[in-house]
């Protein structure tokens, strides 16, 4: 039986992953819940069936994550994906910027599960409105230039910023040393940077 909605749930802490797919299966048990507790496997499972997906739950601070500048990245390349952003810092600043970088609703994890469930039918039920992401006061340059990576250079970068070397990265990603370097070239090139450290600043928003 095809199921209600595909829900794609990524958060790295183990309780409260295992928590949310609970609670999402008990009040959706039509839906097929599925899960990542990184950055990467995030990604892998989008660039392979985000069509298939009618909505994205996430915490930005996950092992290979970018915080808000990966919320940029995310809305840029899937724009028709709904994104819940969930986080234990929750400051109106933080929520504002998210909803501006085009998040469907920020939920703080210390609201009560139900706050996420009736936001999460909501959504599915079609009470949310596709939008570009906003400007941001400034919008960062280097959420411009993350956003023209491609989707493996963004994966390379994650790891990079990981302090993973080329060896190690082109067995995380299962391709040749070479095609790393390919990468990390072009990706040097949009970014305007010089090295690796340079690189890893951009994506982790410490260089604006």
């Amino acid at each position: 039986m095809k199921p209600s909605a595909r829900i794609f749930v990524a958060d790295d802490h183990p309780l409260y992953l295992e928590a949310m797919v609970t609670g999402l299966t008990r009040q959706l048990p039509d839906a097929e819940v599925t899960t990542a507790d990184n950055y990467l496997d995030l990604f892998d499972v989008l660039n392979s069936s985000a069509d298939d997906l009618d909505l994205l739950v996430m915490d930005l601070l996950m092992p290979g994550s970018s915080g808000n500048s990966g919320l940029y990245f995310l809305r840029r390349h899937f724009p028709e994906l709904p994104i819940i952003v969930v986080s234990a810092h929750d400051d109106l600043a933080e929520r504002n910027q998210c909803l501006a970088l085009g998040a469907a609703a920020f939920i703080s994890k210390s609201a009560a599960p139900a706050t996420l469930f009736e936001v999460v039918e909501q959504i599915l039920e079609g009470c949310y409105e596709y939008s570009e992401p906003k400007a941001v006061s400034p919008e960062p340059e280097s959420y411009q230039r993350l956003a023209s990576l491609t989707p493996s250079q963004f994966k390379v970068l994650h790891l990079i910023a990981a302090g993973h070397t080329n060896k190690e990265i082109a067995e995380r990603l299962n391709i040749s040393e070479k095609t790393v370097k390919t990468h990390i070239t072009a990706i040097f090139s949009k970014l305007g940077v010089s090295n690796r450290t340079q690189a890893a600043l951009l994506l982790s928003d410490e260089s604006n």
